[in-house]
């Protein structure tokens, strides 16, 4: 601002000069006796007639003007660049003092293709009726949420398919993520090379046309993976992004391929994950958050690999460690430790489960082959027992999740460090009883906090069973804040017991 002051400062002293030359009375100016044959001459000008004042003042317009029209370019130019980093960007709040801010977490989103065949209508595919709620949720000035999957890989929205059918989504995801409010995505796991490494690549352009920056991948340059860095209100915050869980067509990249995602082995992990930090730290980050794929399908609690590194990337200076891949709610934590004399803490969160899927646990197939049959071992009786259990206790499992507010700020000693943390539990409607008529409107996934108090049966839910389905699954991640003693508090939704912003049918 400073420098755009100054320039218009000097056009409009330069407006000032020309607008005194141009001035009607300038032959006054030397007053030589009339009549003596000695009258001032009319000095010629380049345009007659010209008031200064108003001349200055249109000068000053146009010059705004074109100053207005040059940062216009420019910012088109840079959008246009091809840079694919996060960008650096300072975010002023002007009713909060500098260094606070808020990071906002999400799960993953997976939809199967049923979910995508409801969101299709009017021959173009839109979210709105399915992920319009989760506004209230993933509101922040970072939000980040998980992809597993690609995003119109080939172009031109061909070849879509949900989670169970390709793992191409439509263009209309992206913008869903945009018009939620979410402005990053962390998409490293074993479906980022679903349609190949073409279409991660398309995957990572196509969400940069959203503004939307992408952690643990990267079409640009390896040596730009995972030091991406975003001014928010005054703190500079490194993010990076880590996959130890292999899958998909990995083993068909080159070598070269291989340094564009931050795949790593599970050995290797929390070293990459400390060398990422402290490569962070040096580019000049005051905080940072690490998201990690750590876990497989069917991981109904943490591991002990997970508890350890976990551990270990703390103590290496992350502040949120957020972790992706069972697609079931685990639990959170607060890790202390020192760092030389100052005592630090670390918010783990081990999964925040799936956001909008409808994923199943689907049961190991030699297992699940054993049903039927006779004559089978008491082993295999069993085993096959277990796997029943499993795929039953998902289907309640992987409906419910949670998003995280994170409220962050700078102290009196110049630490960053996080001074409020608050949850959201979100459950995924699969059936709102609407899908003879309106198969747009099935699956809705809804803030639980927003419909467990009504006095009476919202009309979203189909039935009670859905209605008691949500309470469950409020229930069950309140029970996973309460582990944490107090430092994960549900946050209060202003709107709780209103009616659903859902549209009725129409998009």
């Amino acid at each position: 601002m400073k420098i755009i002051s100054a320039v218009l400062g000097f056009f409009a002293r330069i407006a000032v000069y020309f607008g005194g030359i141009f001035n009607k009375g300038d032959a006054a100016a030397n007053p030589a006796g009339k009549g003596t044959g000695n009258e001032a001459r009319p000095r010629r000008r380049l345009v007659d007639g010209v008031d200064a004042d108003r001349f200055t003042r249109l000068c000053v317009i146009l010059v705004i003007g074109f100053v207005s029209m040059l940062g216009a370019v420019l910012v088109t130019a840079s959008l246009r660049s091809g840079s694919h980093e996060i960008p650096v960007e300072e975010q002023e709040h002007d009713e909060r003092p500098s260094g606070s801010f808020t990071v906002t977490l999400g799960g993953n989103v997976m939809p199967t293709q049923d979910m995508l065949d409801s969101a299709f209508a009017d021959e173009k595919y839109d979210f709105h009726n399915g992920m319009s709620e989760l506004s209230e949720v993933l509101s922040g000035d970072m939000t980040i949420v998980g992809l597993c999957g690609q995003i119109n890989a080939y172009g031109e929205n061909k070849k879509i398919g949900g989670l169970d059918a390709g793992k191409n989504y439509p263009m209309a995801l992206a913008s869903a993520f945009s018009e939620l409010g979410v402005n990053y995505v962390f998409g490293a796991n074993q479906h980022a090379l679903a349609n190949g490494y073409d279409g991660m690549c398309a995957t990572i352009s196509n969400l940069h046309v959203k503004s939307l920056g992408i952690i643990g991948m990267t079409d640009r340059s390896p040596d730009k993976l995972n030091t991406h860095i975003v001014r928010l209100n005054g703190v500079s915050v490194g993010v990076a992004g880590f996959n130890c869980i292999e899958g998909g067509d990995y083993a068909s990249l080159t070598t070269e391929q291989r340094g564009y995602i931050a795949n790593v082995s599970k050995e290797a992990l929390a070293d990459s994950a400390a060398t990422g930090i402290s490569r962070l730290k040096k580019s000049g980050a005051e905080f940072v958050v690490v998201c990690v794929n750590w876990g497989g399908l069917g991981s109904f609690t943490e591991t002990e690999f997970m508890k350890e590194t976990a551990k270990n990337i703390a103590e290496s200076g992350a502040d949120v460690i957020v972790g992706y891949g069972p697609c079931v709610t685990l639990n959170a934590e607060v890790i202390e430790y020192k760092n030389g004399d100052i005592q630090k803490e670390c918010y783990v969160f081990y999964s925040l489960g799936c956001i909008y899927g409808n994923n199943v646990y689907p049961g190991q197939p030699k297992i699940m082959a054993l049903d039927g049959r006779e004559n089978l071992k008491p082993e295999q009786k069993a085993a096959l027992e277990n796997e029943k259990k499993l795929i039953k206790s998902s289907k309640s499992a992987m409906a419910r999740s949670m998003t995280v507010s994170l409220n962050v700020s700078r102290s009196a000693d110049g630490t960053v460090s996080v001074t409020q943390a608050s949850y959201n539990p979100v459950f995924m409607i699969r059936n709102t009883g609407q899908g003879d008529e309106n198969s747009h409107m099935k699956y809705i996934s809804v803030p639980c906090a927003k419909y467990v108090s009504a006095e009476e049966r919202p009309a979203i839910f189909s039935d009670d069973n859905q209605w008691e389905a949500c309470k469950s699954a409020f229930r069950a991640i309140s029970s996973i804040a309460d582990r944490t003693g107090g430092r994960l508090v549900l946050n209060d939704l202003e709107h709780t017991g209103e009616d659903s912003d859902v549209s009725d049918g129409k998009i």
